[in-house]
């Protein structure tokens, strides 16, 4: 940092000097002089993500403890991907998807949220999937937001067998299809059993977004009524 302006020891202007060039005004000389301006272009977010310098904040409007909903969501997105203390709990995840450089700026993101965002129970969430299954980077031509119940219908969930999601083996090396806790039979080849399953899955896929289809955006809608489950998409899938 250095002072820029100087009006008394109470009303300083600083500026970082790194490649983003950050003033700060009206700051005291004693914090300062102690290091503690903070630059909100600091990487503090794992390594990755920072606050940046706009409209948006981590706090509710008027709130001194309540996180806003657009940082909570940003934060969440965030260390899935980059916290490596969350590589056992999100497998598919750590490592392997990503975050545009864009959305490591936290005003970028809340940016979007706040364009995109509607009334609905309980919180929104981002999906990367729905547009593109094959996707693996956070970024905003290929996310949406949906609510918690749509988000879940296109998680796939890891698999003891090393088999796709809703997949396992019986005793006789046959395989068995499962949906929502249904048994939708046993079959001879791995593929005759996902089709099984992918049928069901696409049908319930459909009926939601048709329960939903007053309270979501038309974008999300046509992404659910046009989404393909397709096993080299679970990303759990060891053989995938």
């Amino acid at each position: 940092m250095r002072i820029i302006g100087y009006r008394n020891k109470s009303d300083i202007d600083i500026e970082f000097l790194d490649e983003n060039r950050y003033i700060k005004r009206h700051v005291q000389y004693t914090n300062f002089s102690k290091g503690e301006v903070k630059n909100p272009y600091d990487r503090t977010l794992v390594g990755v993500g920072y606050m940046g310098d706009g409209e948006y904040s981590s706090r509710t409007k008027g709130g001194k403890t309540n996180s806003s909903q657009e940082y909570i969501v940003w934060i969440n997105m965030m260390t899935r991907c980059y916290d490596p203390k969350y590589k056992s709990k999100y497998p598919a995840y750590y490592g392997l998807i990503t975050v545009c450089s864009e959305w490591h700026n936290f005003q970028n993101f809340a940016k979007w949220y706040n364009r995109n965002k509607y009334e609905v129970d309980g919180r929104l969430h981002v999906d990367k999937d729905i547009i593109d299954p094959s996707n693996t980077v956070y970024q905003p031509d290929k996310c949406l937001l949906v609510p918690q119940r749509i988000n879940e219908l296109f998680h796939y969930k890891p698999n003891k067998d090393g088999l796709p999601s809703g997949i396992s083996i019986t005793r006789k090396g046959r395989y068995s299809a499962t949906w929502v806790g249904k048994s939708l039979g046993t079959y001879v080849t791995l593929e005759e059993a996902y089709e099984v399953y992918s049928e069901n899955k696409e049908r319930t896929i459909k009926q939601v977004a048709d329960e939903y289809v007053d309270v979501i955006p038309r974008n999300v809608y046509n992404a659910m009524y046009s989404y393909v489950v397709d096993m080299k998409n679970d990303k759990n899938y060891k053989c995938a």
